[in-house]
C-alpha cells in the first residue's frame, strides 16, 4: 500500500478494505465515488464486477450517522449496485441521473454480419465519424471534418456500406445496444442514530442536503417581492396579513443533472420560453376555475420568476472547462470537474471530509480541493494513483 498526504488531502494505493480498516468508526462526513461498474470496460480487469456488500459495508463504518453516498452506476448493472449498496445497511434515497450529449453508440450492425457471414462483399457508399455526427459522402475530403467535444479532425472515420445479400436487406438498419447518453447515480444515506433528524445533525454534523448552495442561478429579472393586494373570490375583499418574498436564490435542485451537449440539445427542442406564473396556494382556486378569477388571483400571488431561457435552465448543466480538455487524463470513465463539484458541494458540510474508494484519476479530490473540503482518495490501480497524485499537485 502507498500513502501520499498533503495539507487537506491523502490519497492511497492499494485494496479499499485494507485501508479502511485503519479508519475508525464514524469518521467520514460524506462519500461521493464512481466506482466499476461489472461491464468489463475496454477489458480492465478493475470493471469485472460491481463493488462488494463487504466494501460497502466498510464504507457504512467509517461513514458518520447520516451521511450520505453518492456513487455512480452502470445502466446494465446499476441495479446490482444499489442492492449491494442497501444490503450493506444504508438507506437509498434517490436516484439521480447524469444526462450527457457525447456518448458513442456501440451497436452491432446486424446486417453488416450477415454479409460477413455469408460472405458477401458490401458496396461503400460513404464515410461516418466516430463522433457519431453523422455520415459523409465519398465527395468529402479530409479536411471536412466536423468537431467534435470542441477538438477538431480527431475522430476517425469508417466506411458506410449498402447491404449486398437479401437476408442483409432484411436487417438492413438493426443492431444491438441504443447509445449510451446517460449514468445513474445512487444517493444514500448511513441510517440516523438519534431519534430525529434534527437531533442527528445537531451530534454530528450531517444528515440533511445543502439545497441553497446547489441551486440553479437564474437568468433574466427577478420581481422581489410578490404581494397580494385584495381578492374577491365569494362577493367579499379579503385583505392578506403577509408578503410573500420572491424567489431570488435559484431553483430547487432536481435529480436530473445534464452536461453542456445535452443541455444544449434539449434547449433547441424546448425553445425559449420565459417563466410564468406559479400556483396560488389558496387551495380550490389554484386550478382557476372557480367564478373564473383562479387565474387573476394566481398572477398576483405569483407572477412567475421572469427569467427566460430553454428548458435546460431548470436543471444543472455541467460544464467541461477549456484546461479540462486539454488535461491528457487518459482515465476512460473520467467526469466533469464541474460535475464533481455539484456533487460533493450536494451531501458535504462545511469543513467537512470526503471520501473516494474508488478514486480513479482523483476528480472527486480535485473537486473537495477547489470547495475547500479534505479529502480521502483511494484506488487498486498504481496507473490511475499516480495520475490522481499528478492532478492533485502532490
Amino acid at each position: 500500500m502507498k500513502e501520499i498526504l498533503n495539507d487537506s488531502a491523502i490519497i492511497y494505493c492499494g485494496d479499499n478494505i485494507e485501508v479502511l480498516k485503519k479508519c475508525p468508526d464514524n469518521y467520514f462526513d460524506s462519500v461521493v465515488t464512481d466506482p466499476p461498474y461489472g461491464l468489463k470496460f475496454m477489458g480492465k480487469k478493475w470493471d469485472y464486477d460491481v463493488p462488494s456488500v463487504e466494501q460497502w459495508e466498510e464504507i457504512l463504518r467509517v461513514l458518520k450517522p447520516g451521511g450520505h453516498l453518492l456513487s455512480f452506476g452502470g445502466t446494465r448493472t446499476y441495479h446490482r449496485l444499489v442492492v449491494n449498496i442497501e444490503d450493506a445497511g444504508f438507506e437509498i434515497r434517490d436516484q439521480i441521473q447524469w444526462i450527457y450529449g457525447q456518448g458513442f453508440p456501440k451497436s452491432y450492425n446486424i446486417s453488416k454480419g450477415i454479409d460477413k457471414k455469408l460472405g458477401m462483399e458490401r458496396e461503400v457508399v460513404g464515410l461516418s465519424s466516430s463522433a457519431g455526427m453523422g455520415g459523409l459522402s465519398k465527395k468529402h475530403s479530409e479536411n471536412d471534418r466536423p468537431y467534435c467535444g470542441g477538438i477538431p479532425n480527431q475522430e476517425k472515420f469508417h466506411p458506410i456500406t449498402a447491404p449486398s445479400s437479401d437476408e442483409a436487406i432484411q436487417w438492413d438498419g438493426w443492431g444491438t445496444q441504443l447509445k449510451p447518453a446517460n449514468e445513474p447515480i445512487c444517493l444514500a444515506r448511513k441510517p440516523i442514530s438519534e431519534k430525529t433528524i434534527i437531533e442527528n445533525v445537531l451530534k454530528w454534523g450531517v444528515g440533511g442536503i445543502n439545497i441553497d448552495d446547489c441551486r440553479i442561478e437564474l437568468n433574466g429579472e427577478i420581481v422581489p417581492i410578490n404581494k397580494l393586494e385584495n381578492w374577491s373570490g365569494f362577493g367579499e375583499e379579503i385583505k392578506p396579513d403577509y408578503e410573500q418574498e420572491q424567489n431570488t436564490v435559484g431553483r430547487f435542485p432536481a435529480n436530473v443533472i445534464f452536461d453542456e451537449e445535452a443541455g444544449r440539445m434539449l434547449d433547441e427542442q424546448s425553445g425559449i420560453s420565459t417563466s410564468s406564473g406559479g400556483q396560488s396556494s389558496l387551495g380550490a382556486f389554484r386550478n382557476g376555475d372557480i367564478f373564473g378569477k383562479g387565474k387573476d388571483i394566481r398572477e398576483k400571488i405569483n407572477p412567475g420568476l421572469g427569467d427566460s431561457g430553454g428548458a435546460s435552465r431548470f436543471f444543472y448543466c455541467a460544464k467541461v472547462s477549456k484546461k479540462e480538455r486539454g488535461q491528457g487524463n487518459d482515465h476512460p470513465t473520467v467526469k466533469p470537474q464541474s460535475l464533481m463539484e455539484h456533487l460533493v458541494k450536494l451531501v458535504t458540510p462545511k469543513g467537512g471530509i470526503v471520501l473516494d474508494p474508488f478514486m480513479g484519476s482523483g476528480s472527486t479530490g480535485l473537486a473537495t480541493e477547489k470547495l475547500g473540503f479534505q479529502f480521502r482518495g483511494i484506488d487498486l490501480e498504481e496507473k490511475y494513483f499516480f495520475i490522481a497524485k499528478e492532478r492533485l499537485g502532490f
